[in-house]
């Protein structure tokens, strides 16, 4: 990375390096312009990044998402199949309308030649084995979830089952074929409660022969049926909204003909609304020698996919970046599930209006649009009687600030009798909503849609206005949140950039639909009343400076005019001029500089999940550093194998999170085409040694079409969508640009070499940017496509998908790690990624030499008999063992690296029925045995590198799994896991025994 001083000097220049690059040579450049379009196969391009399952993902963790933005569902292999259904409407708490389990599908799962792939194109997932098929899929605009099956027995009658669990009490009832469970509540339990009725439903039937459903206890239904006699069948649930009635008719009427109607018919209609979504989205295709920008375009590609399955209904389908639509642990849901943090949602909303999908910004609009008398109401109450509107950072769902259900205004956002506290002074919310309002209207040029929401810029406005006082020195000036960073301090970065980008934006507004002048007269006075941004010193960050230290190069923005005051949070709050505000750019002269050492100086590097570095990366011209944040933050938090995020690292976590991929999907956009400030810039900060081909929407519903091989842009195409003088930067500074019409050749703009061209367009028309000594129609035609995906993909120690499972006749077949060493010889030990290991001398002191008999929990285990040294001990990632046992109980001989390490594996028996199970081992430096098992092996002392060791004691324990009665097994699938890491858990297993 380059050094304060030396990014300082090149701030400016590296913009258009991608155009200085050597050209490759004709023959191996190409362009998808033809004939004045952009030439894309759709499918193709969409189905590269299918979500592929080489084995059965039967783990909650593992599931994968489906959903029509109103009903989201999280689908795994668990009990043949599994899947939980969930709402953004069950408010306070989204609880789930309940869990859908197809046990006959086990023969489908277990069967060897099983394979999976989630089909994003048309919005399907699609399982196969053992002569069966499944598909399963949320119907687009209608909130059931369908899943058909063919090749079943016709003579074995099924069951189809739909469940709730422990502290839900819904009304249970089955009639004819549907079963049903309803339950709902009143929001008036928290402070600030909206006293509205909410709650859940689902009703259970199914298509085939003799569909009957019954209640099987208080928390379950289940219907029971015969296959078709072609062996297909079908189970249909609904979920739709519900505030009460009669769930059966409610039910009825919902499914219709579903359960009978051709699998041809109901497929078709899937595929036409979600191939037209994709038809109007702009799709990036990436590439690169190493495969990362491939897995960057699934991400960004999954998140757009993610993106229309959850966020399309009444209320946003996220409320603080984490994806709950798609939650697969029952109720457990992250945060304060009745509130929204709008921080978590920035990715999202930029990458929404980025890829031109705007109605999917609607649901958050619309929320803070209709709560705004709320908030209004909430603003004089809590922030000394002042007008307008104080969005809280942390708003509940029905516009107040209470913060998770607290009395008073404990922890609240927009609260002056809180603070200090993380947002009671965030005051800066509002200016953030109502600019990305803004944005959409610049994107879309919507009158219709400015006007209906103009009255959030508006409030916003008058609040911040009322918020500040000028002082003695001509400033405006307040105490407010550095957002959740610094906490009552004065002059925050981010109220001044608020105050920079909203002003002249609300201006604009106003004087577009001709109103509130007066407002406009005092935000003109405003404007010129927003100090210059605090400065502190790049080294401490404690110092107050002041603009005079631009000079020596030595300084960066600071939080706020207290830089020393107390951090809270870890956030780089000296770049939210950067993003989302964009008021300071890449052409701000000595604040680019500025900008720039503040980026190389920024205290939280590539953390956490949310990480916006890499965006920053892109508005400030810095392709390298574009391509290292998305590498960092992916590896570090992409825990899913949907290519969802966790916010605690690279392991999965209690939901999976929305916010990493929604980033990456930003940054990739910023990188390739971006005109925030009105001038458009072709590949300002795209990564050296990555192609791309794709479309970014841009102001005045128009869009860019960027096609860069080998470093040569080799087309850049505006389509445009408003008559206008378009400013547009030189792809190529300081060499010879033209502008021509895309479907005549007609020149536009003559060669210059000037700077920024400035390019008359007409509504409907297509401008192509390029050399003259180069034209894009000169290239060799070829259309942007792909392949679908076959297998799974990787980077680094993160996946998506998942690989064919690794199958051994034993254990001792698939030992991966070595964890015990000779006293004498420690350096093969790597027990814990980090060189650490058993002593063997040790371990056989304590009766657990190589091939030592030990009981433990009841069973009699052999412990592993190999030489000091090689491998003994398998980490789990997913491996399937053979093992042939009539016995009643399963046992486990295991340990944890950097525990405690748990996982859930899965049984499978010779009848094709499987079985889950959670192992949890304590760490190798514990004592104390796990819940329900033993301490088997405690040795004096470990080892360590250069033949030493450590006085503290390597455990190992015992765990036992209760077997079905009365089956016979067939294998043990371990539970999932990645590759062995120093810092990250892994669950180690040295024997597997029967009793």
């Amino acid at each position: 990375m380059a050094t304060a001083s030396a990014l300082a000097a090149a701030a400016v220049f590296v913009t258009g390096a991608l155009g200085d690059a050597p050209q490759a040579s004709a023959a191996t450049v190409t362009t998808a312009w033809q004939s004045g379009a952009f030439s894309e196969n759709t499918g193709g391009v969409v189905s590269r990044s299918d979500i592929v399952l080489g084995r059965p993902n039967t783990v909650n963790s593992q599931s994968l998402p489906l959903g029509d933005g109103s009903l989201g569902v999280a689908a795994w292999a668990a009990n043949g199949f599994t899947a939980q259904l969930n709402r953004s409407d069950t408010l306070p708490y989204r609880l789930s309308p309940g869990q859908v389990q197809i046990p006959g599908l086990s023969a489908m799962t277990s069967a060897s030649n099983f394979t999976g792939t989630l089909d994003l194109y048309n919005g399907v997932l699609k399982e196969s084995g053992g002569g069966m098929t499944m598909q399963a899929w949320v119907p687009a605009g209608k909130d059931e979830l369908i899943v058909n099956i063919t090749g079943a027995n016709p003579a074995t009658r099924q069951t189809a089952t739909l469940n709730l669990w422990s502290g839900r009490s819904p009304a249970t009832a089955a009639s004819g074929a549907i079963g049903s469970l309803a339950q709902t509540w009143v929001d008036n339990s928290q402070s600030g409660s909206s006293g509205a009725t909410f709650g859940a439903m689902a009703a259970i039937t199914a298509g085939g022969q003799n569909v009957t459903a019954s209640v099987t206890n208080s928390q379950q239904v289940q219907v029971s049926f015969n296959p078709n006699a072609d062996g297909s069948f079908r189970v249909v649930v609904a979920a739709p909204s519900w505030t009460g009635g009669n769930p059966t008719t409610t039910a009825s009427n919902l499914i219709g003909g579903d359960t009978s109607a051709s699998t041809s018919s109901l497929l078709s209609a899937q595929s036409s609304w979600w191939n037209g979504y994709w038809a109007n989205s702009g799709l990036v295709e990436m590439n690169s020698a190493d495969g990362t920008a491939q897995y960057m375009e699934n991400l960004r590609t999954v998140y757009l996919y993610a993106e229309a399955a959850s966020m399309r209904g009444t209320y946003p389908g996220s409320q603080a970046g984490v994806a709950d639509m798609f939650a697969y642990d029952q109720d457990q849901q992250d945060w304060y599930p009745a509130g929204y943090w709008l921080w978590n949602l920035r990715g999202q909303i930029a990458a929404n209006l980025s890829s031109g999908n705007f109605a999917l910004n609607l649901p958050i609009f619309s929320m803070y649009l209709n709560d705004l008398p709320a908030i209004e109401s909430w603003t004089g109450a809590q922030m000394g009687g002042k007008p307008g509107a104080c969005v809280p950072e942390t708003m509940r769902f029905n516009g107040n600030g209470y913060y998770n259900g607290g009395s008073n205004t404990q922890n609240a956002s927009c609260a002056l009798a809180s603070s200090p506290s993380y947002n009671a002074e965030t005051v800066t919310s509002g200016a953030e909503i109502a600019l990305y309002i803004w944005q959409q209207y610049q994107d879309t040029g919507s009158i219709g849609f400015l006007q209906k929401y103009y009255p959030v810029l508006q409030q916003a406005a008058k609040f911040l206005l009322a918020y500040q006082s000028v002082g003695s020195d001509g400033y405006l000036h307040a105490t407010a949140n550095a957002h959740e960073t610094q906490w009552a301090v004065s002059d925050p970065t981010t109220d001044l950039a608020a105050d920079q980008a909203l002003f002249p934006a609300t201006i604009s507004a106003a004087t577009l639909l001709n109103t509130d002048s007066s407002l406009v007269a005092q935000l003109r006075t405003a404007e010129n009343q927003i100090e210059p941004y605090a400065r502190t010193d790049a080294a401490t960050k404690t110092q107050l400076l002041t603009p005079a230290a631009d000079a020596a190069g030595n300084d960066v923005i600071a939080n706020s005019f207290q830089p020393a005051a107390t951090l809270h949070n870890g956030e780089n709050i000296g770049l939210e001029p950067v993003w989302p505000y964009g008021v300071v750019t890449d052409n701000s002269g000595t604040l680019t500089a500025l900008a720039g050492r503040t980026y190389t100086s920024r205290p939280n590097q590539n953390a956490p999940d949310w990480s916006f570095d890499a965006v920053d990366a892109a508005r400030l011209d810095m392709p390298a550093q574009v391509a290292s944040g998305l590498t960092s933050i992916t590896e570090g938090y992409q825990a899913y194998i949907s290519g969802l995020a966790s916010l605690s690292g690279s392991t999965p976590g209690d939901e999976p999170y929305l916010e990493q991929s929604s980033t990456v999907a930003t940054a990739v956009d910023e990188a390739l085409a971006t005109d925030y400030d009105g001038t458009l810039r072709i590949a300002p900060a795209w990564p050296s040694g990555w192609d791309a081909s794709g479309t970014v929407f841009i102001q005045g519903g128009s869009k860019v079409d960027v096609q860069i091989e080998g470093g040569t842009i080799a087309t850049a195409a505006i389509q445009a969508g408003t008559s206008q003088t378009m400013a547009v930067r030189n792809p190529w500074p300081g060499q010879q640009a033209e502008v021509v019409n895309g479907s005549t050749g007609a020149v536009v703009v003559a060669p210059t070499t000037s700077a920024t061209l400035s390019v008359p367009e007409t509504a409907g028309s297509s401008y192509l940017i390029e050399k003259p000594s180069s034209p894009t129609t000169s290239l060799p035609f070829a259309q942007v496509t792909g392949t679908q995906a076959t297998s799974a993909k990787h980077l680094g120690k993160v996946q998506i998908g998942l690989d064919p499972a690794a199958a051994y006749p034993n254990l001792a077949a698939s030992y991966n790690n070595v964890g015990i060493t000779a006293d004498n010889n420690t350096a093969p030990g790597n027990w814990d990624g980090g060189g650490a290991s058993f002593s063997e001398t040790a371990l056989t002191n304590a009766g657990a030499g190589p091939g030592a008999a030990i009981t433990s929990s009841g069973v009699k285990f052999a412990f592993p008999n190999v030489t000091a040294g090689t491998n003994d001990n398998t980490v789990a990632e997913g491996q399937t063992i053979s093992l042939s046992a009539s016995r009643s109980t399963l046992g486990f001989l295991l340990s944890a690296s950097y525990g405690p390490a748990s996982g859930t594996g899965t049984i499978t028996y010779t009848d094709g029925s499987t079985q889950s199970y959670t192992l949890t081992a304590p760490d190798w430096f514990s004592t104390t045995p796990p819940s329900g098992g033993a301490l088997a092996v405690s040795s004096a002392y470990q080892n360590r590198q250069g033949n030493t060791t450590y006085s503290g004691t390597g455990s190992i324990f015992s765990e036992t799994v209760a077997l079905n009665a009365g089956k016979t097994l067939a294998s043990v699938t371990l539970p999932p896991g990645g590759a062995l890491a120093s810092g990250t858990p892994a669950l180690h297993i040295f024997a597997i025994a029967t009793s």
